[in-house]
């Protein structure tokens, strides 16, 4: 199984706990996530949690994986931009056979957001 996880209480910068249209940022960025999944046409689910304990470095994201390395991610900007290059990022995860993504193959608008590696459950 494969999936993002979102939070949806992420503030929507350093200082504003909700943006212009009076979402948070968490709520913005998943909106945004969605709107990009759309686009291409792809299957991939969205979960939603409540505070993912991450405030300090909102926006958060998992890019979650039973199979291959999950990922723990945070300090993402609200944007449609960040949306898409999340997406860029989890497609080439699951082209890996451990879920270890080469440096040079991230997009640039990925790079400083990883916080954790947690390895696959194994039986």
């Amino acid at each position: 199984m494969r999936e993002i996880v979102m939070c949806t209480t992420c503030k929507y910068s350093v200082t504003d706990k909700t943006g212009p249209d009076g979402r948070t940022g968490g709520e913005t960025l998943i909106a945004h996530m969605r709107d990009a999944i759309a686009a291409r046409g792809e299957a991939i689910s969205v979960a939603t949690q409540v505070c993912l304990w991450n405030c300090k470095r909102h926006c958060s994201v998992v890019l979650r994986d039973d199979e291959r390395f999950t990922y723990f991610t945070g300090d993402h900007e609200p944007s449609r931009e960040q949306a898409d290059a999340i997406l860029d990022w989890f497609a080439v995860h699951g082209e890996t056979e451990t879920g270890e993504v080469p440096f040079r193959q991230w997009p640039d608008r990925m790079r400083g957001h990883f916080i954790a590696r947690i390895p696959p459950v194994r039986p």
